[in-house]
């Protein structure tokens, strides 16, 4: 068996979501949404999205499980494309974005996406997985590493760094 194949061999497999839409490959997955935008609702995110962004920091912690997630606005402004990759299962990462950051998602979409419900509508996850498009291709660069599991490693990092910083000085 020559490297190239062995590397093949040893590729993890992308399937679909067991509970819901969306790839996942080891522990993690992604789901792809695409809304209709409101006249004027990219000028409406755009004005907020500093504050959008700032916002992340606070309610993505909260999530906990979002690797990385964008928003971009697209065919002229009358398109919006949300891309998130998180850990875990589709149904509970649902309900966990919607029970820790429903402000947020509100702040973002109101007056911005066509048909919008608003985070707390106890139909949103419906809503939302009308919306959904799977990926045709998706790759995870470390798709057994969880979003914990990743901030365990920065740590150990900066530790060690700081070991071999203290031991060569």
């Amino acid at each position: 068996m020559t490297a190239q194949s062995s590397a093949r061999s040893a590729t993890p497999t992308v399937t679909r979501q067991p509970d819901g839409l969306g790839k996942r490959v080891g522990e993690v997955a992604e789901i792809t949404v695409l809304f209709d935008a409101k006249p004027g609702g990219a000028e409406r995110f755009r004005q907020n999205a500093a504050k959008i962004q700032d916002d992340a920091w606070h309610y993505e912690k909260l999530v906990g499980t979002v690797h990385d997630f964008r928003v971009a606005f697209i065919n002229n402004d009358t398109q919006v494309i949300g891309a998130v990759t998180y850990d875990g299962d589709f149904k509970p990462y649902m309900a966990d974005i919607f029970a820790n950051a429903a402000p947020w998602f509100d702040e973002m979409f109101e007056g911005v996406a066509e048909g919008y419900p608003g985070a707390t509508d106890p139909h949103i996850v419906d809503w939302l997985a009308t919306k959904i498009v799977e990926a045709d291709m998706w790759y995870a660069s470390n798709p057994t590493m969880t979003v914990e599991d990743t901030a365990k490693a920065q740590k150990v990092t900066q530790a060690f760094n700081a070991l071999l910083d203290t031991a060569s000085s």
